[in-house]
């Protein structure tokens, strides 16, 4: 008799997901949500220096027929501590957070995509994750009431 396992990768302490949402019809805004594992946190968008864990960069593409008038704006402040495991202050999230960044389009009829390359590290008291990269992407649907 035999049995068959099968072994399971352990879920991400921090994960990522994107919405995007037409707000009129040449307005619009994209959120990108970290969901941080309690016990973890996610190093900022700036980091003090570059002998430590590399922060979070979060970088858009989209048509030119599209302009982003502000930058990310976090939904938390960022927590700044004495990092232990390299020795320097650091600053970051040991929440989830959330970003919005607001755009407007020239094109209301067919809004375009816009593509996400979020890079990442997170760790917690013990361990830290390796630099990690993922890609988001969205198709912006025109406005509706």
């Amino acid at each position: 008799m035999g049995i068959a396992l099968r072994a399971q990768a352990p879920a991400s302490p921090i994960s990522w997901r994107m919405s995007v949402k037409m707000t009129s019809p040449t307005e619009g805004v994209v959120t990108l949500k970290a969901t941080v594992a309690p016990g973890w946190h996610l190093y900022s968008t700036t980091l003090p220096s570059s002998d430590g864990p590399r922060p979070t960069t979060i970088t858009f593409s989209h048509p030119t027929s599209m302009t982003f008038a502000s930058p990310l704006k976090p939904s938390v402040a960022v927590v700044e501590k004495d990092d232990p495991m390299f020795g320097v202050k650091l600053a970051w999230w040991d929440t989830d957070v959330t970003f919005t960044r607001p755009f407007t389009t020239t094109n209301p009829a067919a809004p375009g995509k816009i593509d996400v390359k979020v890079s990442f590290m997170g760790c917690n008291d013990e361990t830290c994750l390796p630099p990690a990269t993922v890609e988001l992407s969205r198709t912006v649907k025109p406005y509706a009431k």
